[in-house]
């Protein structure tokens, strides 16, 4: 009789703990989703401006050094 009850009691602990870590994984993926929707053009945004800049220096120490 004990036997039965403690099957039961350690199945549900099972599921639940089952649809607990499903549940957890969907909201690290959702927040992971808004981070890189969120971040990803931030961090685009920083490599176009250092590249515009490198770009910019590189001129300009090419114009400062052709008039010598």
């Amino acid at each position: 009789m004990f036997y039965g009850i403690y099957a039961i009691m350690g199945s549900e602990g099972r599921v639940s703990s089952i649809i607990i870590g499903i549940i957890a994984v969907i909201v690290i993926l959702a927040i992971l989703v808004f981070l890189v929707n969120v971040v990803a053009p931030i961090i685009v945004g920083i490599i176009i401006l250092l590249i515009i800049i490198g770009v910019g220096y590189w001129i300009y120490q090419q114009a400062r050094s052709g008039t010598r």
